[in-house]
């Protein structure tokens, strides 16, 4: 775990160098949902606030993000990827999940990483688009290390997920469909299953000439569940 902190550490000030030699922004955004719905699993019972900022350029992108929601002693995170563009085709990335209990007083241990203890998750992912020409991109996932563990051995789940998503423009419409599943037993089942089935439609909201803000809605199935959703998110950028 030491040795990968200290490659994210090095991914860092890689970027500050990168910066200037790259077509690169840094950028800030929050999001606004009515829930936290994530890979067809709900992490809210009430609405979320997700504020998050990074750098990006045409090969690398660093994120820093979070989700808070409107309720006392919530579920909450700290995430932090870094993504690598490698072809035009392949991205790879990790993402460190770090929940938290946030409530007042609570002691969040950011620097406990004991395997069997920590609160950290390590997700290793590649993100594939096979063609230019249809717009279809396929995701694998996999948790590695830290919190995604068996409750009494505490020996890793290794949990898996895959998606395939369609994503098509018109002008200021999106529209999206994915599926996702995972492939054993892990954290989002106890078998191979379907976890996340849904369609979306994405458009901005305008008020007057000069105000526009991203809206997102998106209706969500998980078929191992049985529970479905339908989720709304703003964008403020």
């Amino acid at each position: 775990m030491r040795k990968i902190l200290l490659l994210l550490i090095t991914n860092l000030l890689f970027v500050s160098l990168y910066a200037q030699k790259a077509d690169s922004c840094f950028y800030v955004q929050v999001d606004l949902a009515n829930r936290w719905i994530w890979r067809g699993l709900s992490y809210s019972e009430t609405p979320v606030i997700q504020p998050s900022f990074g750098f990006s350029n045409n090969k690398l992108n660093l994120l820093f993000w979070g989700s808070y929601a409107f309720e006392r002693r919530s579920y909450s995170e700290v995430d932090f990827t870094v993504e690598y563009q490698f072809t035009k085709k392949l991205k790879l990335g990790i993402t460190d999940y770090f929940a938290i209990n946030d409530s007042a007083g609570a002691r969040f241990k950011f620097f406990n990483l004991e395997r069997k203890t920590t609160s950290h998750m390590l997700d290793a992912y590649a993100v594939f688009k096979p063609s230019e020409k249809i717009p279809i991109s396929l995701l694998y996932s996999l948790w590695i290390w830290g919190a995604d563990r068996k409750a009494i051995t505490l020996s890793q789940n290794m949990s898996s997920y895959a998606e395939i998503k369609y994503e098509k423009s018109y002008k200021e419409l999106t529209t999206s469909a994915f599926a996702g599943m995972t492939l054993g037993e892990g954290s989002y089942a106890s078998h191979a299953a379907i976890v996340n089935l849904g369609v979306g439609i994405s458009k901005p909201i305008t008020f007057g000439k000069s105000v526009s803000i991203p809206a997102k809605i998106e209706f969500i199935l998980n078929p191992e569940t049985q529970n479905v959703y339908i989720n709304a998110i703003i964008t403020i950028k």
